[in-house]
């Protein structure tokens, strides 16, 4: 009797420290709720008890994603802030916003549809970048739905809205699904109008504040990026990878590619040289190779072998900006081509009325 309490005691031991050393981490939901424009702000906890995730329906901004290292430990794995105020102050800083209706850059703030020419505003410079001033990343969205395992949210942004033509409507999904974080965009429009959407989540498989990121090991199914100007306006032409520090067609080290310091003037006014076969950092749309336009394939594979946690990005669309300007962290923002209004040979980003704009990009974690 003895040795049986003596086993039932141990193994409620071994029980409890399992518990805690799997217990997800989350964020305390207090410091993010509010009141915005007459609506509640507040974080959205999604999970399978494995993998999870929180959001907040300002800016649709995920604030966490949490998944176990290889001893089972969680980290948050994404860029956040650790309150609504520095939220609301943000300007395309590093946290994981909703981004549209148009992402990345469109030349010059105009483009010309359907024989109209349209002037956007220009926030970047003379360029328009991520949608303006008052995209996604500036509203507060409705929460249509919360369950456990997903939130629904609805944006409408009118017609005119930072120059761009028609009132577009979007619902904005996100789930855990398939051990992985699914985001998922519709979109409808009143007029023709021009729509590319994507998330801006920065991401550290070893943890956000672990350091950086060039241990990490990455591939990516893309044959050529899209050339752009020193102002990263794409010139039009495509540049195959092959032979250049832009082949992550085989998994390869980020270090292996990119510099471990800046690689312009720092210090005493030096500037550092970049060595033959590196970049300073990358901030490029890769041309996916996707087997059929708009299926959900497999497009990258991140991997850290320090915590080994490895994520697979799926998407439906062409492109895939991979950004690693801070080193700390790398951005794998699913798109359309940058400023493809402009470049009729891109993929088309044009949205008519009585068509449906569908985004689907998956993190997913594997073994």
């Amino acid at each position: 009797m003895k040795q049986t309490l003596i086993s039932i005691v141990m193994l409620l031991a071994a029980s409890s420290a399992f518990a805690a050393k799997t217990a997800i981490p989350l964020l305390d939901p207090e410091p993010y709720d509010t009141i915005m424009d007459g609506k509640k702000v507040g974080l959205y906890t999604i999970t399978d008890g494995k993998i999870a995730a929180q959001v907040i329906n300002y800016g649709g901004f995920i604030v966490s994603v949490f998944a176990p290292d290889k001893d089972g430990k969680y980290a948050n794995l994404v860029t956040n802030y650790p309150n609504i105020a520095r939220y609301l102050n943000y300007n395309l800083g590093m946290v994981g916003p909703a981004v549209g209706r148009y992402a990345n850059r469109i030349a010059n703030g105009t483009f010309t549809l359907n024989g109209k020419q349209y002037q956007v505003t220009r926030n970047s410079g003379q360029h328009t970048l991520h949608g303006g001033t008052k995209g996604f990343d500036h509203v507060v969205w409705d929460v249509v739905k919360a369950s456990k395992k997903a939130v629904v949210m609805k944006c409408v942004l009118p017609d005119g809205t930072d120059g761009f033509p028609g009132t577009l409507t979007t619902f904005l999904t996100y789930s855990i699904e398939k051990g992985g974080l699914k985001v998922c965009y519709e979109a409808t429009t009143d007029a023709p109008t021009v729509v590319s959407m994507t998330t801006h989540s920065y991401f550290n498989l070893n943890g956000i504040g672990s350091g950086d990121i060039l241990g990490h090991q990455l591939t990516v199914d893309a044959n050529s990026i899209t050339e752009v100007d020193q102002a990263g306006i794409p010139t039009g032409k495509l540049l195959p990878v092959e032979g250049t520090p832009y082949d992550f067609r085989t998994p390869t080290l980020l270090g292996d590619r990119q510099m471990a310091v800046q690689g312009f003037g720092f210090g005493f006014g030096q500037r550092v040289e970049i060595p033959e076969g590196k970049v300073r950092q990358f901030d490029h749309n890769f041309c996916l190779n996707h087997s059929n336009a708009g299926k959900v394939e497999k497009v990258v594979t991140l991997y850290a072998p320090d915590s080994g946690r490895k994520m697979e990005v799926w998407n439906n669309h062409p492109g895939i900006q991979i950004y690693t300007g801070g080193r700390t962290t790398i951005a794998l923002e699913s798109q359309m081509y940058p400023d493809s209004p402009n470049h009729p040979e891109f993929p088309s980003a044009v949205l008519n009325p009585g068509e449906t704009y569908k985004h689907i990009c998956i993190y997913k974690f594997v073994k």
